[in-house]
């Protein structure tokens, strides 16, 4: 699979943004959007997992999967959960 030249190297952006993400819905959930929070910490997740992933030197097909798995489970589970206030 090849990813895209400016998205690959040690810079990190990507991963540096997926973690923004991820803390952003951190805040959300803790600030009471439980829904919203749980969303964006999901996409963030899958953001930074992507990135990690193309930036290793070494790449097993389970350290994208599992933690990819993890995150759309938890996506799920957010767009499952009811209108609670």
């Amino acid at each position: 699979m090849n990813f895209p030249k400016n998205l690959q190297g040690r810079g990190g952006s990507g991963s540096i943004f997926g973690a923004l993400v991820a803390i952003t819905g951190v805040g959300f959930g803790v600030s009471g959007s439980v829904r919203t929070g749980a969303i964006t910490l999901s996409l963030g997740a899958m953001i930074f997992v992507i990135f990690q992933y193309f930036q290793a030197q070494v790449r097993r097909r389970i350290e994208l999967i599992l933690p990819l798995g993890f995150a759309l489970v938890l996506f799920v589970v957010a767009l499952t959960l009811p209108h609670a206030k």
